[in-house]
């Protein structure tokens, strides 16, 4: 079996750190609906460039595996730390990565 978690760090590091068992509920939310586009951009906000632009290449390099949902669904929660059910979001796995990626891609404004 790979080992995502060693091939991956930084994404071990971010889904495991941001979107662990309790993501939905230690984020102070100010009365809305919890959003993983909110994390991710906190993200954003919390790192030097230089860390998120390894992310990015992690996510991607990942994507290009073209990993089937079942496969996405175990890298992502056992090896990588997610805590996140896509499909209770209305989203793919692939879906739901392509998301964070094109968030962590977008130029700050």
């Amino acid at each position: 079996m790979t080992r995502y978690r060693n091939i991956y760090p930084e994404l071990k590091q971010f889904f495991s750190g941001y979107f662990h068992q309790d993501w939905t509920v230690l984020h102070d939310w100010k009365g809305k609906r919890p959003s993983f586009e909110v994390i991710v951009h906190e993200f954003k906000t919390e790192n030097p460039q230089s860390l998120i632009n390894l992310t990015v290449n992690e996510l991607e390099s990942f994507l290009d595996l073209n990993l089937t949902e079942a496969d996405l669904d175990m890298a992502l929660t056992r090896e990588l730390g997610s805590c996140v059910y896509a499909p209770g979001m209305g989203l793919t796995y692939r879906q739901w990565l392509e998301a964070i990626l094109a968030i962590l891609k977008e130029s700050a404004t």
